[in-house]
């Protein structure tokens, strides 16, 4: 049971991840004035795809249910390093940014992840208060 509701966290935080990453995107390349709604869609469709493509939601599934650390902040350290790889990897493979864009997009996605996942670990570790949960632990 355990596991599920690790992966519904996981969930939620991809979920929050996205649409931050969108709303970061808009105000780091702006968007269409009279469609705000239409451009963060297009920025989230473009980071799933992405994420789906490079194999970040995998990592961070797999690594969100199987992960026992025995700090409770570190799936977060895990999370952000496995973003940065994942973004690089897409930035190597499409060669569409400038290096300072790629910069600032990985700075932001950082954040942006831990922040996230920080969360998320605090949730579930309110979710399971009962659970021997080693991975937890402060």
């Amino acid at each position: 049971m355990l596991i599920l509701k690790r992966l519904a966290v996981w969930l939620a935080e991809t979920c929050l991840e996205v649409l931050l990453l969108g709303l970061a995107l808009i105000a780091l390349f702006g968007h269409d004035q009279n469609a705000f709604g239409r451009s963060l869609v297009a920025y989230a469709s473009g980071l799933v795809l992405v994420s789906f493509t490079t194999g970040y939601l995998l990592t961070t599934a797999v690594a969100r249910g199987a992960w026992r650390g025995q700090m409770w902040w570190s799936y977060s350290a895990i999370a952000v390093a496995l973003f940065l790889v994942h973004s690089e990897i897409f930035f190597v493979l499409s060669g569409g940014s400038t290096r300072p864009e790629q910069f600032s997009m990985q700075i932001a996605g950082a954040f942006i992840v831990f922040a996230c996942t920080f969360v998320g670990s605090l949730a579930l570790r309110r979710w399971t208060p009962g659970q021997p949960a080693a991975h937890l632990q402060t």
